[in-house]
């Protein structure tokens, strides 16, 4: 007959023994949850992140007590996730849950925890929570361990290092928006500077550092100072699939870094926009007059004034056709009639009457279109109010 080494008890009264120990002496010398009275945590006064595995992460939940305990109970779970070193797994479980379970696979242990005091009016927050875990270590054990201990979270209040930089004025590098040949109108830039907030919205869910630190506008385009190089690509990637464009990148030398004594560049991003709008009238090598009816990253969708046919051009078609805009002057007419070839106009301010080839599609008598004049040649660019 085999005896416990620790306290005396024979193997048949205290159960196969483990390692020359019986049950409980080998639940008290191999304890499982071995948690400090007390845990420090910190969340960023400002942005309300704060540090998961040591990795500064933003909360799910802004409002100020769920952010507290949001951040208390990160810090808990990690702490008592760190302590368990005697099972591959834990699970996390409702009190109630833990009370019910009796069989626990081995290697396996089932946490809970729950509040018993808190006091957040001030920082640091203090929250006491009671925490208990259930866990077979061993495959001779005949019950699991059941180990209840107490602990005190203090969540202090800091500045993240994000915030510290945002704070410091802090940027990597400048997006700049700029147009070709052309004027930046005041829609233009009250699009693209919602589209890029919108943007911005999205990467600061992966890029914690994509943040604006300023915009500036100027006669010539946008600047946006960017928290990350990475955050200014990915706008401009997002310009110029909405408006198309050309993007470019240059760097400047601002220093060296303290730690590595590398030398730290300033990266210009700059999306350059097409020189064509919607409503520009363009020509292209074969004489062929349009109307631009829109424009984004792909290219252009053109109409024919001749046929009002319409299609959409890639920008290598552009290129290789030599679209461009073309000087034209535009007018109102009032349609008077039609026949099957020509239609026939007088103009509104001149009360000169004329013809102009007719289009494919059906026209309105007694409406007033809008008349181009391309090297002397007339085209119907569209109907008075449409856009």
């Amino acid at each position: 007959m085999r005896f416990c080494y620790r306290c005396g008890i024979s193997e048949e009264e205290g159960g196969p023994l483990i390692n020359g120990l019986c049950q409980v002496c080998f639940r008290k010398e191999n304890p499982i949850l071995l948690l400090p009275s007390e845990i420090n945590t910190e969340l960023c006064q400002n942005c309300g992140s704060y540090r998961k595995r040591g990795v500064w992460v933003d909360p799910q939940n802004y409002e100020l007590e769920a952010l507290i305990f949001e951040v208390a109970e990160n810090a808990l779970i990690e702490t008592i996730e760190d302590s368990l070193d005697k099972v591959k797994e834990f699970e996390v479980v409702e009190w109630e849950e833990l009370e019910k379970v009796e069989e626990i696979p081995v290697g396996k242990a089932l946490v809970a925890f729950r509040v018993l005091d808190y006091h957040i009016e001030h920082f640091p927050a203090i929250i006491v929570y009671e925490v208990r875990a259930k866990a077979r270590i061993h495959e001779l054990q005949v019950e699991p361990h059941d180990e209840t201990v107490t602990t005190t979270v203090y969540v202090r209040q800091t500045v993240c290092p994000r915030c510290q930089k945002f704070l410091a004025g802090y940027y990597e590098a400048i997006l700049q928006v700029r147009v070709e040949d052309r004027e930046f109108t005041k829609e233009e830039r009250e699009e693209i500077t919602k589209l890029v907030q919108e943007k911005v919205d999205e990467i600061m869910q992966r890029d914690r550092m994509g943040f604006i630190q300023d915009t500036i506008e100027k006669e010539e385009g946008i600047d946006f100072y960017m928290g990350s190089t990475s955050a200014a690509r990915k706008l401009a990637n997002a310009i110029r699939e909405r408006y198309g464009g050309v993007i470019s990148e240059a760097y400047e030398l601002v220093g060296l870094d303290r730690q590595t004594s590398k030398e730290v560049y300033r990266t210009s991003v700059t999306i350059r926009l097409p020189k064509f709008r919607k409503g520009d009238i363009v020509e292209d090598r074969h004489g062929r007059v349009y109307r631009v009816e829109s424009v984004d990253g792909k290219g252009m969708r053109l109409k024919n004034l001749e046929t009002w046919e319409s299609d959409h051009f890639d920008w290598k078609t552009i290129k290789r056709e030599k679209i461009d805009l073309v000087e034209h002057e535009e007018r109102k007419a009032l349609l008077m009639g039609q026949t099957p070839t020509e239609a026939q106009f007088m103009d509104m301010e001149t009360y000169e009457t004329f013809e102009v080839r007719k289009p494919k599609e059906k026209l309105e008598d007694g409406e007033v279109y809008k008349i181009v004049r391309v090297k002397g040649k007339l085209y119907i660019k569209e109907k008075e109010g449409r856009e």
